[in-house]
């Protein structure tokens, strides 16, 4: 797991690690004479054995911490329910922008401000926009301003490749299942290249009709739903790009509808005013909370039980059941909650 083995890594280089005392040399519970040292330097059976019992500890460090988080905000009964479907491989991962942040790509409403910069739209207009939720008209009045160079902007926030850090790197040891997103970044499946997991097939949102026959075949696809940065072909972000997708073809929102056949559990999402979350709350007021799938969320807590239970109601319309965490401690938190999802199966 190379993404642990770099954190090992580092672990090792922290003083309580790695150490001299005595004429021996200490790594964690090691301790070699330079004679040994240089015996060990030809195999590399002490230093596997020393990463393998690192990674049971971590492990077992972090289904600690989510058992306290869990506690904390009393979802110890949810958090099993999801572990349940998640025993049966039928949990599907919608991943979203607070993923890729760690990696240093911008959130939507970072990008959309650096580009209103280099314009002359109204500040206290576009800011109004935003604070309401107005993400898509935001965009459309950016897109029409600057015209092609819209698309070259999405390219160079989104479409190069940057280092890969946090917690997303974990995804392809928990998750062997089709895996969905709305972001137009290449983390995801790089993350599973580089764990020698690969998708099968990426599905680009032009696509998304098909989604229902791709799905039914069980294989492990990467559905990008709104689109890439490298083409606006089926790229979804303004306005006119929502409507056409969402109402006119009507082909996202069927997509949507066949993606909550299976649970969905959404990582690194915000869920505030979104076009998804108006499909599903659709599907609740036509069926009924009892009559279709439940969903979850890792969700950072809002900082107050006012606003929590305000979020939790909002996210009940659309059948999705949030599993909180502390405020600041987004990374570790769905870390641990991973690992101890992925601990369910043991």
């Amino acid at each position: 797991m190379d993404y642990l083995l770099s954190a090992f890594i580092e672990a090792l280089a922290q003083e309580q690690n790695s150490y001299v005392e005595n004429g021996r040399i200490y790594i964690r519970t090691h301790h070699w004479s330079p004679e040994d040292v240089l015996k060990a330097m030809l195999t590399q059976e002490a230093f596997k054995n020393s990463f393998d019992a690192w990674i049971a500890e971590r492990q077992e460090e972090l289904v600690t911490t989510a058992e306290d988080i869990l506690k904390q905000f009393n979802l110890e009964d949810r958090f099993q329910a999801l572990s349940e479907v998640y025993k049966q491989d039928a949990v599907t991962p919608f991943i979203g922008a607070g993923l890729s942040m760690p990696s240093n790509y911008p959130s939507w409403t970072a990008f959309l401000r650096k580009l209103r910069l280099d314009t002359d739209i109204d500040e206290s207009h576009f800011e109004q926009l935003l604070k309401i939720g107005q993400y898509e008209e935001a965009a459309e009045l950016l897109s029409n301003k600057i015209r092609p160079g819209f698309n070259e902007a999405v390219h160079n926030a989104f479409g190069i490749s940057r280092e890969i850090f946090g917690c997303v790197q974990y995804l392809p040891y928990v998750f062997d299942t089709a895996v969905i997103t709305t972001n137009f970044d290449n983390v995801l499946k790089r993350c599973y290249d580089n764990a020698r997991k690969p998708f099968a097939e990426t599905i680009p949102g032009n696509l998304v009709e098909q989604l229902p026959r791709i799905l039914a075949t069980g294989n492990k696809v990467l559905v990008m739903l709104h689109g890439t940065a490298t083409t606006g072909t089926g790229r979804i972000l303004t306005k006119t790009e929502y409507d056409r997708h969402y109402i006119k073809q009507n082909s996202h929102k069927q997509a949507i509808t066949a993606l909550c056949q299976g649970t969905l559990l959404f990582i690194g999402c915000s869920l505030y005013v979104d076009r998804t979350l108006g499909v599903m709350k659709q599907l609740v007021k036509k069926h009924g909370h009892d009559n279709i799938t439940r969903h979850y969320a890792f969700l950072e807590d809002t900082g107050s039980s006012e606003t929590r239970t305000a979020k939790r109601n909002e996210l009940l319309a659309c059948n999705i059941y949030p599993i909180w965490y502390p405020a600041g401690e987004h990374d570790s938190s769905i870390e641990a909650f991973l690992t101890k999802l992925a601990f369910s199966k043991e």
